[in-house]
């Protein structure tokens, strides 16, 4: 490899010290009274590449979508600036969006995909390529991609290639990636992320990366940021400056972090659910001293669904008939005695969840009482109604298994605990609390 030492450095043709998006006290809802970014800022400094991480829900796709122009309704802000306009879209001003979700508006015609047609690469979006031949070109090799590959008979690694391939097209100032790089192979997402590292160095650009997949992270990216659990967003924090990150890679002998950036994602969401544990006191009234993971899992089993809220606008839409067409059409073949007794499953399935979080939250009770008075229920067969999908008789058994296995001999929730021997805290980088 040709040395570059003798190369004379040269001054960026852009303002390092503009950033390329500015927000400042930033708010949006799906659903009113339900916060799903609360005062949000951001500054994305030019020629940096940023991960995005959080827990599941916390509401990374939805600022991804509003840095690229997919949700632009019901946002308050004092500032919005993504590349000198407050108005964004994909493929707009410099700004491309890598997501599964690339239409804005959700149609009945959902599941057809123009990149599953029977057409060759050359010809997708032809007039784009032919006016951004030398970026084709360049892509081309970089990922790899064969120009008469027929997309309906593509894998979806080389399915995904092309999308980046015709995304990509034009220069980018901000490129947005939500877990998008997952169906590549391990040498072409390495040769992707160093374009994006060279577009980086060459336009001043920021690529904002949401994963949780952290192979290469470490030697590619140069900023992190959090999404909290309180909807909230971290600093930008420069990993070459940032104290936990440099304690991390310090670690030496059996404390030796093999994949640092997962590392510090682990303890930062560790140290957050922790922080946040009112947010599931319910579900810790019942599985009273056990771990930290186990806390997680229930608090995430307890989560409503990431989409929901797409769901449900699509079903209140006016110009919309109500439900999927192959739904409506069981619904209406259903006998008047099958609706009838799929309704008295479903009230009953509501009924036994309703008993069981009464027995929960019941202040009154010793968590051993509830122990007891849950497992005569189930015993009595008033959870068989929850079966199916819902799971939660599994749930139930899991916790009750645990309260078994903890020392939980004395009656009050307080004695337990305090009888209960301490357990090994996990050590946290420095600057965490």
């Amino acid at each position: 490899m040709a040395s570059t030492s003798s190369v004379p450095p040269t001054s960026p043709d852009y303002d390092t010290e503009k950033p390329v998006v500015s927000i400042k006290n930033l708010d949006f809802s799906y659903d009113a009274g339900k916060p799903n970014i609360q005062s949000l800022d951001l500054a994305l400094p030019p020629n940096s590449r940023v991960i995005l991480v959080g827990a599941n829900g916390a509401g990374k796709s939805t600022l991804l979508r509003i840095l690229c122009g997919g949700i632009y309704l019901g946002l308050t802000h004092d500032e919005f600036d993504v590349n000198g306009s407050a108005k964004v879209n994909d493929q707009s001003n410099g700004v491309a969006y890598l997501g599964g979700t690339w239409k804005r508006r959700r149609t009945g015609f959902e599941g057809i995909c123009p990149y599953t047609m029977d057409i060759a690469a050359r010809d997708m979006m032809a007039k784009w390529q032919s006016e951004n031949i030398e970026r084709r070109d360049e892509l081309v090799r970089v990922m790899g991609i064969n120009l008469d590959w027929r997309l309906n008979e593509c894998s979806d690694g080389q399915r995904k290639k092309v999308r980046i391939m015709i995304k990509l097209l034009k220069p980018f100032k901000l490129c947005v990636i939500d877990e998008f790089a997952a169906d590549l192979d391990i040498f072409s997402r390495k040769r992707l992320f160093d374009y994006f590292t060279s577009q980086c160095a060459r336009f001043g650009a920021s690529v904002v990366y949401a994963t949780h997949i952290f192979d290469q992270a470490d030697e590619w990216a140069s900023h992190i940021t959090f999404m909290g659990l309180n909807k909230k967003l971290s600093p930008v924090h420069e990993l070459a400056r940032y104290a936990p990150y440099q304690e991390i890679l310090a670690r030496s002998g059996a404390a030796r972090a093999m994949c640092p950036m997962h590392v510090l994602v682990y303890e930062e969401l560790e140290r957050q659910y922790r922080a946040h544990e009112a947010l599931f006191t319910s579900t810790q009234q019942c599985i009273t001293d056990i771990s930290m993971t186990d806390v997680i899992m229930e608090a995430q089993r307890t989560e409503e669904a990431g989409e929901a809220h797409l769901v449900k606008a699509e079903r209140d839409a006016s110009n919309w008939v109500d439900g999927r067409l192959a739904r409506e059409l069981a619904t209406k073949d259903m006998s008047e005695e099958s609706r009838k007794a799929w309704m008295a499953s479903n009230e009953l399935r509501q009924a036994a969840m309703a008993a069981i979080k009464a027995v929960v939250e019941d202040g009154g009770r010793t968590v051993d009482a509830k122990v007891k008075r849950l497992q005569e229920m189930k015993a009595a067969g008033a959870f068989d109604s929850i079966g199916g999908a819902h799971k939660s008789h599994e749930v139930l058994g899991e916790a009750v298994e645990k309260l078994r296995a903890a020392p939980l001999s004395q009656s009050a929730p307080a004695k337990a605990k305090a009888a209960s021997p301490p357990r090994e805290k996990r050590r946290l980088p420095m600057g965490f609390s």
